[in-house]
């Protein structure tokens, strides 16, 4: 789209939650427009992400340590996933993890260019996921638990406000926003379900968040003692700490009002947790059990790596191409959230380029068009106009949704007018037809 059509997205729709990867975007989409073209950068950005986490970690504890934090992160099957995932969350991590090692380097180093530094990251962290300043507050609160001086709390006050000011133009997208693009229907609150997939997200399903979860703790006991031990020891600990849990905690009490509980929005906390993981080694050196914790988990994650690259997660393809081989000139098709006809458009312009013989009724992105609301008035108007209506409804997980649930009024008018649809599942979305 235009520049101009792009700054209004901007200011009116989320493409300001991920401003820096879509402004990179537009210039790559330049080199081709295919998938594994597109998945690239973010493949890049995790890749980086893991030697960087070790530097993050050299810093913040031993060297064994820093070195497991970081095959535990090249062995996630959630970071390896959404490293070849079209979204900003890889390139985020890799700057949640420069704005740390900088921050660091500035509180215990003091030079001004680690703050300058830590201010310009921290900048980009926000604007490449709103989430990623859940990071920044981590890292402050953190100083509540060492010794630092009153020149150190200026320069830490002065960089947060001037990171704030410059972030305030995004931040005011809370307020400008509709409810629909705030929060949308499938997203969870914090309940005790959510929080142990949320355990399972960061450690991985099945036997490998218990041995994630061994360690966890071990690294726990590790910064406990290190409170009577070591001051500075203690702090690199809480940071870590603080990294790992108080994005989880902020966005859980914000769900009681608002739910955004997403897990993907809290990946952000992944390399703390292989860095608690990591600390968590270091204490249980008897027979090397730390050790051999790490490896079984890494080992354990292989598996799981190539179920993913077997059954992705939000099949857009398949599903995508169901409906636009199957439909027929005339058929109407409709989707839920409307922002997923991207994906139909995509893959119609990709494998079928020409004209679609298919009526949408999803506008484009934020570019006008009809929605389920014209539909159901066409419906009204002549109830056998369309020999098939295509309903793709897109979910999250084992908790699908259905179209009583989105639409109970089209839900009601397509069963009146077609009877019962035939559903076809794919990984994360479901497709509708009605009519035979």
């Amino acid at each position: 789209m235009n520049w101009q059509h792009f700054a209004w997205i901007w200011w009116h729709g989320e493409a300001n939650l991920q401003t820096v990867y879509f402004l990179l975007m537009r210039g790559w989409v330049y080199g081709g427009l295919s998938e594994a073209w597109l998945r690239l950068p973010s493949a890049l950005f995790g890749i980086a992400s893991v030697p960087m986490l070790y530097v993050v970690g050299r810093r913040l504890l031993p060297a064994s340590a820093a070195l497991a934090a970081a095959a535990v992160l090249a062995f996630s099957p959630t970071h390896v996933y959404y490293s070849h995932e079209a979204r900003s969350y890889t390139l985020t991590i890799l700057l949640a993890l420069l704005s740390t090692y900088f921050f660091v380097r500035a509180v215990e180093d003091g030079r001004r260019k680690d703050w300058i530094l830590w201010t310009v990251v921290s900048i980009l962290a926000f604007y490449s996921h709103y989430f990623a300043a859940l990071v920044l507050v981590a890292q402050v609160c953190s100083l509540l638990f060492r010794r630092t001086s009153s020149e150190t709390w200026k320069r830490v006050v002065f960089c947060s406000l001037l990171i704030f000011l410059i972030a305030l133009p995004g931040l005011t997208y809370v307020f400008r926003a509709s409810r629909e693009n705030l929060y949308f229907i499938w997203m969870p609150r914090a309940t005790p379900k959510e929080i142990w997939r949320l355990a399972k997200f960061f450690g991985g399903s099945g036997v490998k968040v218990f041995v994630a979860s061994i360690l966890w703790i071990a690294g726990l006991i590790v910064i406990a003692r290190a409170r009577r031990r070591d001051a500075e020891e203690f702090w690199h600990g809480m940071l870590i700490l603080s990294w790992a849990l108080f994005p989880a905690v902020i966005a859980g009490l914000v769900s009681v009002v608002h739910p955004i509980f997403m897990a993907r929005y809290l990946i952000f906390s992944l390399p703390a947790m292989a860095l608690l993981a990591a600390a968590g080694m270091t204490t249980l050196r008897r027979m090397h059990i730390g050790a051999a914790l790490v490896v079984a988990l890494c080992a354990m994650s292989a598996p799981a790596i190539v179920k993913d690259y077997n059954k992705p997660r939000e099949d857009w393809r398949a599903a995508s191409n169901a409906i636009l081989t199957a439909a027929q000139p005339g058929d109407a098709v409709v989707l839920f959230p409307f922002y997923t006809r991207i994906m139909l458009d995509y893959y119609h312009d990709r494998d079928l380029p020409g004209s679609s013989p298919v009526h949408v009724f999803a506008p484009q992105y934020y570019d006008g068009g009809e929605d389920e609301h014209d539909l159901q008035q066409a419906l009204d108007a002549d109830p056998g106009q369309f020999r098939h209506v295509w309903v793709a409804l897109y979910g999250v997980g084992p908790q699908r949704l259905s179209l009583e649930q989105v639409s109970p009024a089209l839900a009601a008018k397509l069963r009146s007018a077609l009877g019962d649809p035939q559903v076809r599942r794919f990984t994360d979305i479901d497709v509708l037809k009605f009519g035979k």
